[in-house]
């Protein structure tokens, strides 16, 4: 009950707020691979030509939902850049070996035509780019560390909100005042106490229980032995809102295994230098991108805003024959486009 109450109270928050003024007021950040290949998967839709165009659809779709949910003043979709694993492996080179899906945004590739997922992705670039909304791609740029920058810069101004999209639980570590994480596949919204309220551990220290528990998605074992439920009984200081640095975890760990026969304790213990590694590759708040990398990102967020173009967006439906995978298209862009539109260059 206490916890419906602060979802209540956070959401009450963000109404009565100022009116936004610019179009960094309330910024909608989209995962976008994460995005596309959910959609992909999940989304059966076939064009007029009998051909899977799923990938596309469901991406509008999904954006479009979550654009209706937190009217935001801004969208920005960011995509993994070409090698934008790199940096991590270099740190750990098993870093998402497992990945079966291994497509990267890079328009200048020839595309095979049998390579469906790719074809829709490269084109789903030229639906958003009839929108008012700002797509990044960075090379040897993860979209984790781009969002992430992006998210941490707003909050720093404390008068505005960023609204991280993504199945990723990566991103609720940043859950914070001014940081919301939108759960597309869950349609939740998750603010400071909603993390805790589900995994039992605080925003704050999230980082450190990703890196302790692992993440099967990224190839990221974790320690030995340690699962969800254990962390949490036997490291309850994680549950608590004041923020433990790495070395002071450690501290507290070794602390918790002197004369004691608990195996967890001594896991942690054990497995130090690994675990620094994980959270080092996991933890999103000093992102792994460098000063210049920084300025071209802000550079994207600067630069002037697009406006809805209607009639290249109807172009493309005709010609990819999707006229009817989008339930009223017109009613659709109407819905997205007017308040974007109107924040697209009120800088």
């Amino acid at each position: 009950m206490k916890n419906k109450y602060a979802k209540l109270l956070n959401q009450l928050r963000l109404r009565e707020e100022d009116e936004p003024t610019s179009r960094d007021d309330r910024v909608l950040l989209i995962d976008g691979l994460n995005t596309f290949i959910r959609s992909y998967s999940a989304t059966p839709t076939l064009n007029a030509n009998g051909e899977h165009v799923g990938g596309i659809s469901g991406f509008l779709a999904s954006m479009g939902s979550a654009i209706k949910q937190i009217n935001p003043t801004r969208v920005v979709v960011v995509f993994d850049g070409k090698d934008s694993s790199s940096k991590r492996r270099k740190l750990f080179p098993d870093y998402k070996a497992n990945r079966k899906v291994k497509i990267r945004l890079n328009r200048a590739q020839s595309v095979d035509k049998e390579d469906n997922q790719l074809q829709q992705l490269v084109r789903l670039i030229d639906y958003l780019e009839t929108l008012p909304i700002t797509v990044i791609t960075l090379d040897g740029c993860e979209a984790d560390d781009v969002m992430a920058y992006i998210a941490n810069r707003i909050a720093l101004s404390k008068d505005s909100h960023a609204f991280i999209m993504s199945s990723d639980k990566d991103f609720l570590q940043l859950a914070q005042k001014y940081i919301h994480i939108w759960s597309p596949t869950k349609k939740k919204m998750y603010y400071e106490d909603d993390v805790y309220s589900e995994y039992g551990i605080h925003p704050k220290n999230f980082s450190i229980f990703r890196a302790l528990v692992g993440d099967n998605s990224d190839n990221i074992p974790g320690a030995p032995g340690l699962a969800a439920k254990t962390i949490i009984k036997r490291f309850p200081r994680l549950a608590e809102p004041e923020l433990m640095e790495l070395d002071e975890f450690f501290e507290y760990a070794k602390g918790l295994a002197v004369d004691s026969k608990i195996k967890v304790f001594h896991s942690v213990v054990d497995n130090e230098d690994d675990i620094r590694l994980y959270y080092k590759i996991m933890q999103l708040h000093e992102t792994l991108i460098n000063a210049s990398t920084q300025s071209r990102i802000l550079d994207s967020m600067r630069a002037e805003g697009r406006s809805l173009s209607k009639m290249e967006f109807h172009r493309l439906l005709v010609e990819d024959g999707m006229t009817n995978a989008i339930r009223n298209p017109e009613a659709w862009l109407r819905e997205i486009g007017t308040k974007l539109n109107q924040f697209a260059n009120k800088l």
